[in-house]
């Protein structure tokens, strides 16, 4: 069995969008996805919580439809952000994120959780800690492939999106499917873990360089 263990390259540019309080378009090789985020802001009264800030992601495809997929890929959005942004710091308030899918050539889903993450870092609003994601598969003859582009998704027998926090890189939520092993799952889960890294130095990176374009090493 072979590994492809490299990470596609990584190009942010921040602060793109003049009519929201952050904003981040991210490429991860050919995939691209924009994001905006609001906030705090003006909650809706059926949203507020006394003392927690109300979290809406909104995610739009290329195609510009709505369908149970869309809905799929804001869950797990949400789900990766719910802890990440500093709730109780804005009681009864809102932050919106909308994330604009531009082109999907693999890694969709973990180029929106990035791309959310970056927006959110370099907007200010205060975070208790960051996220990044890492997508992975396994082709059919067994081999695992880090970061797959479109064509090598065309020959996977499973996926899996990993989402790490910055802490401990413990695991904050997951979307797998597919057929596997637990050796594979378990194998796929340490070369996720350890690309991961790289993702988190990248964000260090733009953090620094916010009015900048800014491209990854690999």
């Amino acid at each position: 069995m072979e590994q492809t263990l490299s990470l596609r390259r990584m190009i942010c540019e921040t602060n793109i969008l003049s009519r929201s309080d952050c904003s981040a378009a991210l490429s991860q090789g050919a995939t691209q996805v924009m994001v905006s985020a609001n906030g705090p802001a003006e909650v809706k009264l059926r949203n507020a919580e006394s003392e927690n800030a109300h979290l809406e992601v909104q995610y739009r495809s290329n195609a510009g439809l709505e369908d149970i997929q869309n809905r799929l890929v804001e869950s797990l959005i949400k789900r990766s952000f719910v802890r990440v942004v500093a709730s109780t710091a804005f009681p009864r308030s809102a932050v919106y994120v909308f994330v604009q899918e531009m082109t999907d050539k693999g890694g969709l889903l973990a180029c929106c959780i990035n791309a959310t993450c970056l927006a959110l870092i370099t907007g200010g609003i205060e975070l208790n800690f960051t996220v990044a994601a890492v997508h992975c598969i396994i082709d059919e003859d067994g081999n695992t492939i880090l970061d797959p582009d479109s064509k090598q998704m065309k020959l996977a027998r499973s996926s899996f999106t990993f989402v790490y926090d910055s802490i401990a890189k413990n695991t904050v939520t997951s979307y797998v499917y597919g057929s596997f092993t637990f050796d594979e799952y378990e194998r796929v889960a340490s070369v996720c873990k350890e690309a991961v890294d790289k993702i988190f130095n990248f964000y260090r990176k733009v953090s620094e360089n916010i009015t900048q374009v800014v491209t990854s090493d690999s």
